[in-house]
């Protein structure tokens, strides 16, 4: 029953136009928001780190226009996933916009390579167009519950031209793929194990996961960090970097390093779009309860 509905749902997205999808999609990010007072907490609380850093208002209307406005670009994510294996190949170049894409093609062509991104935007579109230039990444993804639901969304990832390989099984996936010198590609802003690397985000500590920086450097892979921004309905901004892998010789060092060079890039790219930012609903610093306290009605 639940796949049937998750196809009809394909069906009915993939026939609106894209404004209206995401007219749609802004009503049910309105409705969450409203009925979720939990995750509204939590949702405000995150950004309201983000918002003190970086000189907005953490509260008021300003404030809370912020977070319905979350609320709304996570909900596009959704519709975005299902309308993304739908993009026509030849129109990519018009839905996801690259400035600096031969600096990227220079850095990975032919080499090891890890692409780190974050919980921020929609990567969805940036594999459509990576796969349209011959590029096929491999991308851990962490197994969610029913099976159903992780199987339908698995199929649309990248619109199929993304291999998969479940968290707890990716070691040795990875490192297969780097020592083949092919590109690997990680969501490298949630610590899942707690394992990470301490850094501090926003003025406040937490872990970073030192996955990316530990591949990178294992295999002498660049890596190469950014974001996809959504710009409009169906349309997409990708930014980014080489990050310079450290190179003292002393690997706990250089891992560290590393590690904190992404968590810089990553408090930038956030800084950049707050709004887009969706790892805001899930708890992110450890001293910050998951039902935060209420802000943002």
């Amino acid at each position: 029953m639940l796949r049937l509905a998750l196809e009809i749902a394909d069906r009915l997205v993939n026939l609106l136009p894209g404004r209206v999808a995401w007219a749609l999609a802004d009503l049910g990010g309105d409705a969450w928001r409203r009925f979720s007072p939990a995750r509204r907490r939590l949702v405000a609380a995150n950004l309201a780190r983000v918002c003190a850093a970086t000189g907005r208002p953490a509260s008021g209307p300003e404030f809370t226009a912020l977070v319905r406005s979350a609320f709304r670009h996570h909900a596009r994510y959704y519709v975005e996933m299902l309308r993304a294996p739908h993009y026509a190949a030849d129109q990519i170049d018009a839905i996801v916009e690259v400035p600096d894409w031969r600096a990227f093609d220079g850095a990975m062509r032919g080499r090891a390579s890890v692409l780190v991104s974050w919980h921020l935007g929609n990567f969805e579109p940036f594999g459509i167009y990576l796969a349209a230039r011959g590029y096929r990444p491999l991308a851990p993804v962490e197994a969610i519950e029913p099976v159903a639901l992780f199987e339908f969304l698995a199929a649309r990832r990248g619109a199929g031209e993304v291999d998969l390989v479940r968290l707890e099984q990716a070691r040795p996936a990875l490192t297969r793929r780097l020592r083949e010198q092919g590109l690997v590609a990680i969501i490298g802003d949630r610590d899942l194990a707690g394992t990470g690397q301490p850094v501090s985000i926003f003025g406040h500590p937490t872990t970073f996961p030192a996955g990316p920086a530990t591949l990178g450097l294992l295999h002498g892979a660049e890596v190469v960090a950014g974001r996809c921004l959504r710009t409009g309905p169906d349309r997409f901004l990708v930014d980014g970097e080489v990050i310079e892998r450290p190179a003292s010789g002393d690997r706990r060092s250089d891992i560290a390093e590393l590690t904190e060079r992404l968590a810089r890039r990553f408090e930038a790219d956030v800084a950049a779009a707050p709004q887009q930012w969706w790892g805001a609903f899930q708890p992110f610093w450890p001293d910050l309860p998951g039902d935060a306290p209420s802000a943002g009605r």
